[in-house]
């Protein structure tokens, strides 16, 4: 390069000689910038998403302790350990006398959550309900590694539940990005 005068003394570049917008995003590789790079509050993106439709013949349960979903169960490998898994299910039942039943989601053989499905509605003569059931909740299983969450349930004082009788149930898993 030519010069007219004497030849600038070579001086290291700083963050300060970088104004805002000198760089732009076509400048910047693909691979240059991690979640880890990026300020807080930008997460919460789904990262992917599992599922699975229970479609399969219905299931009577009447223990009072919480028994496997037949086949209700699903796995994910989360992409980073501080994701958030966003457990999302609808159960269909079907009782007599509106006793409703508990549910229950498992990861691996840990409970993560838990709670009863009751029912609010009861008119005379009325003897067997057939209801969806929805169930959410946001999981933290600080992991990498593939991950099975799965479905329990229990009823009432042991009386029969009929659950997957008509109306298919489901259970969907979302990884969000911290």
């Amino acid at each position: 390069m030519a010069y007219i005068g004497n030849k600038p003394t070579a001086v290291p570049l700083t963050s300060g000689d970088i104004t805002n917008g000198i760089i732009t995003t076509a400048k910047i590789a693909d691979d240059a910038i991690s979640a880890a790079k990026l300020a807080s509050g930008v997460g919460g993106k789904v990262l992917q998403v599992s599922n699975f439709v229970q479609t399969s013949s219905a299931q009577n349960i009447s223990s009072s302790s919480y028994t496997d979903l037949t086949a209700m169960s699903v796995a994910i490998t989360p992409t980073a350990s501080n994701s958030k898994i966003l457990i999302s299910a609808s159960i269909n039942a079907r009782t007599v006398d509106q006793l409703g039943f508990g549910m229950q989601f498992v990861r691996g053989s840990t409970s993560v959550y838990a709670t009863l499905a009751t029912y609010s509605i009861y008119t005379s003569g009325i003897t067997e309900i057939y209801s969806a059931y929805p169930f959410s909740y946001i999981d933290s299983p600080n992991t990498t590694s593939e991950t099975t969450y799965k479905i329990q349930v229990r009823t009432h004082n042991g009386n029969e539940v009929n659950f997957n009788a008509g109306i298919n149930s489901n259970i969907y898993l979302m990884e969000i990005g911290a």
